[in-house]
């Protein structure tokens, strides 16, 4: 219940800045197209591009706050996981659609599971996996599926195991096992922040 209370306090602060920066650049929009001319249109045009700057960047840290609440994995992991995404063209929802669901199915998966049966066939253990970041866990996984043969079956074990077909994830799971690691873009603080 505090993490909700602090990432509601830490959104609101955030919208609070916001605010008054978007105030600011109206002010000084105000003042700068007074002086007129060309210099006037083209100071409000990049006082609108940071104010839509600044809102995205609010927004990106938000959808990582949501996905780190979602799933357990930490803001540092799900920055390098948005990093990998944005590279290959592959949505953050994606991103965050594929780790949730196979953080998911990580957490139900028992003996005799088709979960279990998949990650033995690429040589991984559920109970490994599950002592992992989620993130952490996604990585392994995809390393472990990179040297395995590109057909039906590895469409099948990726189908089982995130809940999608290989065509929505392979962008990001071949990237990831090219990286062989996750190399955070940001922080915890900075998500806080």
């Amino acid at each position: 219940m505090a993490d909700v209370k602090i990432l509601i306090s830490a959104k609101d602060e955030a919208s609070r800045v916001l605010s008054q920066v978007q105030n600011n650049l109206a002010k000084t929009t105000s003042i700068i197209s007074s002086v007129g001319g060309a210099f006037g249109l083209a100071a409000s045009v990049s006082v609108g591009a940071l104010v839509a700057m600044a809102k995205s960047t609010v927004d990106g840290l938000d959808a990582l706050n949501d996905l780190r609440d979602a799933t357990g994995s930490s803001i540092e992991n799900l920055s390098a996981l948005e990093d990998v995404a944005a590279r290959t063209g592959t949505s953050f929802e994606t991103v965050g659609g594929a780790l949730t669901k196979f953080n998911k199915a990580l957490q139900i998966a028992d003996k005799g599971s088709p979960t279990e049966a998949a990650l033995k066939a690429i040589g991984l253990s559920v109970q490994e996996l599950k002592n992992l970041d989620p993130a952490e866990a996604l990585l392994k996984t995809a390393v472990a599926l990179d040297g395995y043969a590109t057909d039906g079956n590895k469409a099948r074990l990726v189908s089982v195991l995130f809940g999608k077909s290989l065509a929505e994830v392979a962008p990001l799971l071949n990237d990831l096992a090219e990286k062989g690691r996750l190399n955070a873009t940001v922080t915890a603080e900075q998500a806080l922040e």
